[in-house]
């Protein structure tokens, strides 16, 4: 073999190792304990008999992804989360997801008290390392929390502990200004976007803002 045959295949090989090395480092894993905390409680907020978060349902996922997005139309699935708190459709679009490679795994737990907090495990990695959920606040029209799109792995680093306050979300899809379900529908349909004291005067419970409803905390493992 001629020596500079033999160069161009040795450098060939090498650039090919340095390659398979850098990507099996950029590759990591991580689990994060996911911790919620209800903070509907008076004097922020009405309370009303019966108030509750109905069951969180999320997914992790990668960049491509979407569960919801504030300025966006809510997807049927997300309608239907935010104004009965039925999980059946946005289930089946979080199956979709998760079929066309863009989303890692379902979660799903149950949702804390009005003052309390409950967790839930999740895994995630590099090419999957954002989380959304979703949990409707009831008896409301068409009020939820919940996160878009966390990104938990950021410029090759994991976060270690972070928390986000939850403030309460209208998914422009149902009218009314009360404590209740089977409200008219929202003609057309809007788009999500945080709820105003303005719009939710029986929420605001007298303040001028409304502050958050819930936090959620990321702690890794």
């Amino acid at each position: 073999m001629k020596p500079a045959i033999f160069l161009l295949m040795l450098l060939f090989f090498i650039t090919a190792c340095k390659k398979e090395e850098q990507q099996q480092a950029v590759f990591s894993e991580a689990r994060y304990t996911v911790t919620v905390t209800g903070k509907w409680t008076a004097p922020a907020f009405t309370v009303p008999p019966g108030a509750h978060y109905t069951t969180f349902i999320g997914m992790v996922h990668n960049e491509r992804a979407l569960l919801w997005q504030e300025g966006d139309k809510a997807t049927y699935g997300m309608e239907v989360l935010a104004e009965t708190g039925g999980g059946g459709p946005v289930l089946a679009e979080i199956d979709s997801t998760i079929r066309t490679n863009n989303g890692l795994s379902l979660l799903l737990f149950v949702a804390p008290g009005t003052s309390t907090s409950a967790n839930v495990n999740l895994y995630c990695n590099s090419n999957y390392s954002r989380v959304s959920f979703a949990s409707m606040l009831g008896p409301t029209p068409d009020w939820f929390v919940g996160v878009n799109g966390v990104n938990l792995h950021r410029n090759g680093q994991w976060l270690a502990d972070t928390t986000i306050d939850l403030y309460t979300l209208d998914a422009g899809t149902e009218e009314g200004n009360v404590f209740g379900y089977n409200n008219p529908s929202t003609v057309p349909q809007q788009n999500i976007q945080v709820l105003q004291a303005a719009q939710a005067t029986i929420l605001a419970n007298g303040n001028p803002t409304l502050a958050p409803i819930a936090s959620v905390r990321f702690r890794k493992n």
